[in-house]
Protein backbone atom coordinates (compact mmCIF):
# COMPACT_ATOMS: atom_id res chain seq x y z
CA UNK A 1 0.00 0.00 0.00
CA UNK A 2 1.29 3.44 -0.94
CA UNK A 3 0.57 6.25 1.53
CA UNK A 4 1.25 9.95 1.11
CA UNK A 5 1.92 12.07 4.20
CA UNK A 6 0.96 15.57 3.09
CA UNK A 7 3.25 18.17 4.62
CA UNK A 8 2.27 21.82 5.01
CA UNK A 9 5.80 23.22 5.21
CA UNK A 10 9.36 22.33 6.18
CA UNK A 11 8.50 22.61 9.89
CA UNK A 12 5.51 20.31 9.57
CA UNK A 13 5.21 18.10 12.62
CA UNK A 14 5.36 14.91 10.57
CA UNK A 15 8.90 15.92 9.62
CA UNK A 16 10.25 17.16 12.92
CA UNK A 17 8.65 14.33 14.94
CA UNK A 18 10.63 11.69 13.12
CA UNK A 19 8.57 10.73 10.10
CA UNK A 20 11.67 10.57 7.91
CA UNK A 21 12.75 7.73 10.16
CA UNK A 22 9.38 6.09 9.65
CA UNK A 23 9.61 6.56 5.87
CA UNK A 24 12.95 4.76 5.83
CA UNK A 25 11.38 1.77 7.56
CA UNK A 26 8.11 1.73 5.66
CA UNK A 27 8.73 1.74 1.93
CA UNK A 28 5.10 2.56 1.10
CA UNK A 29 5.13 5.85 3.02
CA UNK A 30 6.14 8.97 1.11
CA UNK A 31 6.36 12.53 2.47
CA UNK A 32 4.79 15.02 0.04
CA UNK A 33 5.30 18.74 0.82
CA UNK A 34 2.28 20.38 -0.79
CA UNK A 35 4.24 23.55 -1.60
CA UNK A 36 6.16 21.53 -4.21
CA UNK A 37 3.29 19.86 -6.05
CA UNK A 38 1.24 20.91 -9.08
CA UNK A 39 -2.11 19.30 -9.91
CA UNK A 40 -3.72 19.05 -13.32
CA UNK A 41 -7.54 19.02 -13.48
CA UNK A 42 -8.88 18.50 -17.01
CA UNK A 43 -12.19 17.34 -18.45
CA UNK A 44 -12.02 13.73 -19.60
CA UNK A 45 -8.67 13.03 -17.96
CA UNK A 46 -7.67 11.58 -14.61
CA UNK A 47 -6.18 13.80 -11.93
CA UNK A 48 -2.45 14.24 -12.45
CA UNK A 49 -0.03 15.25 -9.69
CA UNK A 50 3.46 16.56 -10.31
CA UNK A 51 6.10 16.73 -7.60
CA UNK A 52 8.97 19.09 -8.40
CA UNK A 53 8.03 18.87 -12.08
CA UNK A 54 7.79 15.07 -12.30
CA UNK A 55 4.46 13.25 -12.55
CA UNK A 56 3.93 10.83 -9.66
CA UNK A 57 1.47 7.99 -9.28
CA UNK A 58 -1.49 8.61 -6.99
CA UNK A 59 -1.37 6.79 -3.64
CA UNK A 60 -3.86 4.32 -2.20
CA UNK A 61 -4.29 6.47 0.88
CA UNK A 62 -3.13 9.83 2.24
CA UNK A 63 -2.48 11.31 5.65
CA UNK A 64 -3.78 14.90 5.91
CA UNK A 65 -1.45 17.84 6.42
CA UNK A 66 -1.25 19.50 9.80
CA UNK A 67 -2.25 23.11 9.49
CA UNK A 68 -1.97 24.71 6.08
CA UNK A 69 -5.45 25.71 4.84
CA UNK A 70 -4.28 25.06 1.27
CA UNK A 71 -4.17 21.39 2.21
CA UNK A 72 -7.99 21.31 2.06
CA UNK A 73 -7.75 21.81 -1.70
CA UNK A 74 -5.28 18.96 -2.13
CA UNK A 75 -7.22 16.67 0.20
CA UNK A 76 -10.52 17.23 -1.61
CA UNK A 77 -8.92 16.67 -5.01
CA UNK A 78 -7.44 13.36 -3.85
CA UNK A 79 -10.71 12.18 -2.32
CA UNK A 80 -12.64 13.07 -5.49
CA UNK A 81 -10.04 11.06 -7.44
CA UNK A 82 -10.85 7.99 -5.33
CA UNK A 83 -7.91 8.15 -2.91
CA UNK A 84 -8.85 7.17 0.63
CA UNK A 85 -8.03 9.41 3.59
CA UNK A 86 -6.44 7.74 6.59
CA UNK A 87 -8.41 9.98 8.96
CA UNK A 88 -11.94 11.34 9.28
CA UNK A 89 -11.50 14.71 7.57
CA UNK A 90 -14.57 16.22 9.25
CA UNK A 91 -12.98 15.48 12.60
CA UNK A 92 -9.61 16.77 11.42
CA UNK A 93 -11.35 20.05 10.51
CA UNK A 94 -12.64 20.35 14.08
CA UNK A 95 -9.19 19.63 15.54
CA UNK A 96 -7.60 22.18 13.19
CA UNK A 97 -9.89 24.87 14.60
CA UNK A 98 -9.34 25.87 18.21
CA UNK A 99 -12.75 27.56 18.21
CA UNK A 100 -14.61 24.46 16.98
CA UNK A 101 -12.67 22.35 19.49
CA UNK A 102 -13.61 24.62 22.41
CA UNK A 103 -17.25 24.54 21.42
CA UNK A 104 -17.36 20.73 21.31
CA UNK A 105 -15.57 20.42 24.63
CA UNK A 106 -17.71 23.05 26.37
CA UNK A 107 -20.96 21.45 25.16
CA UNK A 108 -19.81 18.20 26.74
CA UNK A 109 -18.96 19.67 30.12
CA UNK A 110 -15.17 19.89 29.67
CA UNK A 111 -13.72 23.11 31.07
CA UNK A 112 -12.07 25.38 28.53
CA UNK A 113 -10.89 28.98 28.97
CA UNK A 114 -13.62 31.59 28.59
CA UNK A 115 -13.31 32.61 24.94
CA UNK A 116 -14.53 35.50 22.79
CA UNK A 117 -14.33 34.95 19.02
CA UNK A 118 -13.89 37.89 16.67
CA UNK A 119 -12.90 38.64 13.11
CA UNK A 120 -11.30 41.52 11.21
CA UNK A 121 -13.31 44.41 12.65
CA UNK A 122 -13.90 43.63 16.32
CA UNK A 123 -15.51 46.02 18.77
CA UNK A 124 -12.72 46.66 21.23
CA UNK A 125 -15.22 47.64 23.92
CA UNK A 126 -16.87 44.21 23.73
CA UNK A 127 -13.47 42.55 24.22
CA UNK A 128 -12.73 44.75 27.23
CA UNK A 129 -16.19 44.09 28.69
CA UNK A 130 -15.74 40.32 28.38
CA UNK A 131 -12.10 39.98 29.43
CA UNK A 132 -9.99 40.97 32.41
CA UNK A 133 -6.34 41.91 32.08
CA UNK A 134 -4.20 40.03 31.48
CA UNK A 135 -5.87 37.91 28.81
CA UNK A 136 -4.63 35.86 25.87
CA UNK A 137 -5.06 36.70 22.18
CA UNK A 138 -4.52 34.08 19.50
CA UNK A 139 -5.52 33.15 15.94
CA UNK A 140 -7.82 30.19 15.39
CA UNK A 141 -5.51 28.40 12.96
CA UNK A 142 -2.12 28.90 14.61
CA UNK A 143 0.18 26.28 16.09
CA UNK A 144 3.42 26.19 18.03
CA UNK A 145 2.52 29.34 19.97
CA UNK A 146 2.80 31.55 16.86
CA UNK A 147 0.56 34.62 17.09
CA UNK A 148 -0.25 34.04 20.77
CA UNK A 149 0.16 37.07 23.04
CA UNK A 150 -0.60 37.93 26.64
CA UNK A 151 -2.36 41.30 26.76
CA UNK A 152 -1.79 43.47 29.84
CA UNK A 153 -3.26 46.82 28.78
CA UNK A 154 -5.17 48.69 26.08
CA UNK A 155 -2.01 49.72 24.27
CA UNK A 156 -0.97 46.08 23.81
CA UNK A 157 -4.50 45.24 22.67
CA UNK A 158 -4.45 48.02 20.06
CA UNK A 159 -1.07 46.81 18.83
CA UNK A 160 -2.29 43.21 18.49
CA UNK A 161 -5.48 44.22 16.66
CA UNK A 162 -3.45 46.36 14.23
CA UNK A 163 -1.58 43.24 13.10
CA UNK A 164 -4.59 41.05 12.33
CA UNK A 165 -4.42 39.04 9.13
CA UNK A 166 -7.40 39.39 6.78
CA UNK A 167 -9.65 36.32 6.63
CA UNK A 168 -8.42 34.77 9.90
CA UNK A 169 -10.64 34.27 12.95
CA UNK A 170 -9.17 35.34 16.28
CA UNK A 171 -10.05 34.94 19.92
CA UNK A 172 -9.58 36.69 23.22
CA UNK A 173 -9.27 34.16 25.98
CA UNK A 174 -9.20 33.88 29.75
CA UNK A 175 -5.65 33.65 31.10
CA UNK A 176 -5.05 30.70 33.43
CA UNK A 177 -2.37 32.23 35.65
CA UNK A 178 -1.91 29.05 37.73
CA UNK A 179 -0.42 27.40 34.63
CA UNK A 180 2.06 30.17 33.75
CA UNK A 181 4.83 28.75 31.55
CA UNK A 182 3.76 25.13 31.85
CA UNK A 183 1.19 22.62 30.66
CA UNK A 184 0.72 18.88 30.33
CA UNK A 185 0.61 17.16 26.92
CA UNK A 186 -1.20 13.81 26.91
CA UNK A 187 -1.11 11.81 23.68
CA UNK A 188 -4.04 9.46 23.15
CA UNK A 189 -3.65 6.49 20.79
CA UNK A 190 -6.84 4.66 19.83
CA UNK A 191 -8.63 6.16 22.81
CA UNK A 192 -6.02 5.20 25.42
CA UNK A 193 -3.26 7.27 27.08
CA UNK A 194 -0.05 6.57 25.19
CA UNK A 195 2.42 9.23 26.28
CA UNK A 196 2.38 12.17 28.69
CA UNK A 197 4.83 14.98 29.27
CA UNK A 198 5.19 18.26 31.12
CA UNK A 199 6.14 21.24 28.96
CA UNK A 200 7.93 24.12 30.66
CA UNK A 201 9.09 27.50 29.44
CA UNK A 202 12.81 28.09 29.93
CA UNK A 203 12.14 31.82 30.16
CA UNK A 204 10.70 33.17 33.44
CA UNK A 205 9.01 35.96 31.45
CA UNK A 206 7.44 33.62 28.84
CA UNK A 207 3.95 32.29 29.55
CA UNK A 208 3.96 29.97 26.52
CA UNK A 209 5.40 26.50 27.05
CA UNK A 210 5.52 25.49 23.36
CA UNK A 211 8.70 23.78 22.22
CA UNK A 212 8.60 26.07 19.15
CA UNK A 213 8.96 28.98 21.60
CA UNK A 214 11.99 27.51 23.37
CA UNK A 215 10.17 25.39 25.94
CA UNK A 216 11.44 22.03 27.14
CA UNK A 217 9.50 18.80 27.37
CA UNK A 218 10.00 15.97 29.85
CA UNK A 219 8.07 12.75 30.29
CA UNK A 220 5.51 13.15 33.06
CA UNK A 221 3.41 10.25 34.42
CA UNK A 222 -0.29 10.97 34.99
CA UNK A 223 -2.54 9.40 37.62
CA UNK A 224 -5.61 7.23 37.02
CA UNK A 225 -8.04 10.12 37.45
CA UNK A 226 -6.24 12.13 34.76
CA UNK A 227 -6.18 9.10 32.47
CA UNK A 228 -9.95 8.68 32.87
CA UNK A 229 -10.46 12.40 32.20
CA UNK A 230 -8.37 12.21 29.01
CA UNK A 231 -10.24 9.11 27.83
CA UNK A 232 -13.50 11.03 28.20
CA UNK A 233 -12.12 13.84 26.04
CA UNK A 234 -10.77 11.41 23.42
CA UNK A 235 -14.20 9.76 23.17
CA UNK A 236 -15.59 13.05 21.84
CA UNK A 237 -13.39 12.91 18.72
CA UNK A 238 -13.37 10.26 16.00
CA UNK A 239 -9.60 10.37 15.58
CA UNK A 240 -7.07 7.63 16.45
CA UNK A 241 -4.30 10.00 17.55
CA UNK A 242 -4.84 13.08 19.69
CA UNK A 243 -2.65 15.42 21.69
CA UNK A 244 -4.47 16.97 24.65
CA UNK A 245 -2.93 20.12 26.10
CA UNK A 246 -4.01 20.61 29.70
CA UNK A 247 -3.47 23.80 31.63
CA UNK A 248 -3.22 23.43 35.38
CA UNK A 249 -6.22 25.35 36.69
CA UNK A 250 -7.32 26.11 40.24
CA UNK A 251 -8.20 22.59 41.35
CA UNK A 252 -8.95 21.23 37.88
CA UNK A 253 -7.51 20.98 34.41
CA UNK A 254 -8.42 23.44 31.68
CA UNK A 255 -8.18 22.08 28.13
CA UNK A 256 -6.49 24.58 25.84
CA UNK A 257 -6.00 22.44 22.73
CA UNK A 258 -6.86 19.11 21.10
CA UNK A 259 -4.33 18.38 18.38
CA UNK A 260 -4.80 15.72 15.68
CA UNK A 261 -1.05 15.85 14.93
CA UNK A 262 0.62 15.99 18.35
CA UNK A 263 4.33 16.51 18.78
CA UNK A 264 6.27 13.75 20.54
CA UNK A 265 9.83 12.64 20.98
CA UNK A 266 11.11 10.94 17.77
CA UNK A 267 11.16 7.37 19.06
CA UNK A 268 7.72 7.75 20.66
CA UNK A 269 6.40 9.29 17.46
CA UNK A 270 7.80 6.48 15.32
CA UNK A 271 6.12 3.77 17.41
CA UNK A 272 2.79 5.63 17.47
CA UNK A 273 2.65 6.21 13.72
CA UNK A 274 3.88 2.70 13.01
CA UNK A 275 0.98 1.31 15.06
CA UNK A 276 -1.49 3.54 13.23
CA UNK A 277 -0.17 2.71 9.75
CA UNK A 278 -0.29 -1.02 10.45
CA UNK A 279 -3.90 -0.62 11.55
CA UNK A 280 -4.76 1.44 8.49
CA UNK A 281 -3.11 -1.12 6.21
CA UNK A 282 -5.13 -3.95 7.73
CA UNK A 283 -8.35 -1.97 7.42
CA UNK A 284 -7.50 -0.93 3.86
CA UNK A 285 -6.78 -4.47 2.72
CA UNK A 286 -10.14 -5.66 4.07
CA UNK A 287 -11.93 -2.97 2.05
CA UNK A 288 -10.06 -3.55 -1.22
Amino acid sequence: MKVWCLLANIDDLLHIAGERLLESRHEGLINIPIDYIDISVETGNELKVYYKGKEIELPDMFWPAISNTDSFVVENLLINAGVKCALNLDEVAVARSKIATYQRLARNGIRVPKTLVFFNHPDKNVILQQMRYPFVMKPDNGYGGVGVSLIHNESELDDYLSKQVQGVAYMAQEYISTSFGKDIRVVMLNGEPYYSAMRNSNNPNEFRSNVHQGGEIKEFPIDDATKAYCKKIASLFDLPLLGLDLLIGDGEYVVVEVNAFPGMMPDVSYNAYKTLLEGFEEKFQKNV
